[in-house]
């Protein structure tokens, strides 16, 4: 199979954040036994996300965030064979590079690199160049893969997909671009990737709304899917991760690709 299949890992509420347990123990218990569902389901690779952090911050996240999500990633990685990823919600790159560059993941996903958005957390600016910087001066392979016009929000002014989407591989140096339906869990339009296709010549990946039943169709035209509420128990954003829903998944992905 040549396609990029990647799973959610969404992590529980962190040292700091308002929702936080008290427990880093819980969190790194709920983190093993969801990436564990993952990978015995079928997955071999897994974007690990601050998810719990509501509300997010826009950047820089705090010193506590970034050294307990250090903490974790290290951890499962040490216990772990498996590919994965870092976000650093809502928007903090560089957070994530610097994560992602100790801890030995491939890629980072990263929300606005180009332009900027309206989203809950105010208007959200990309920078890329201070990204591009820092994994040059690491000399990093972390791959960085960035959502074009992303969901849970609007552009900030008349921005066109294709035009965002080619300047953000084109002159901002994304490895990858990520479209995504207007929240978490909402289906893209398949009109995009398609339009998209024979304009951009890196890997183009959906990110919201991809289920069992829907990701063939998806497939056909884009280079991957990363898929997270679909996997989990009752189909719940906020649910632990469901073995048996990821090995289904992967099981009509395999029959098709």
């Amino acid at each position: 199979m040549n396609k990029i299949i990647i799973g959610m890992l969404h992590l529980l509420p962190l040292p700091g954040s308002p929702n936080y347990s008290g427990s880093l123990d819980d969190v790194l218990n709920r983190a093993k036994s969801d990436l564990e569902n993952l990978l015995e389901g079928g997955l071999t690779k897994v974007n690990i996300e601050n998810y719990g952090d509501i509300p997010f911050p826009k950047i820089p996240s705090s010193p506590i965030t970034i050294s307990s999500f250090t903490k974790i990633v290290t951890k499962l990685e040490q216990e772990f064979d498996f590919d994965f990823g870092i976000q650093v919600m809502r928007n903090d790159a560089l957070s994530g590079m610097s994560i992602a560059h100790v801890t030995g993941a491939s890629f980072i996903r990263v929300n606005v690199l180009t332009g900027a958005m309206i989203a809950e957390e105010g208007i959200v600016e990309g920078d890329a160049r201070p990204l591009i910087e820092l994994r040059k001066k690491l000399n990093s392979d972390v791959k960085v893969y960035a959502d074009v016009l992303v969901k849970h929000a609007v552009p900030l002014g008349n921005q066109d997909l294709r035009l965002t989407a080619k300047a953000t591989v084109e002159r901002n140096m994304a490895d990858g671009i990520i479209i995504t339906g207007d929240i978490t869990g909402e289906e893209a339009a398949v009109d995009d990737l398609i339009n998209l296709k024979d304009e951009i010549d890196k890997p183009i990946l959906v990110g919201s709304g991809i289920n069992k039943d829907n990701v063939n169709n998806y497939l056909k035209y884009c280079d991957g899917v990363i898929v997270g509420t679909s996997l989990k128990e009752n189909n719940m954003t906020n649910n632990p991760v469901s073995k048996e829903n990821v090995r289904e998944f992967i099981k009509v992905v395999k029959n098709n690709f």
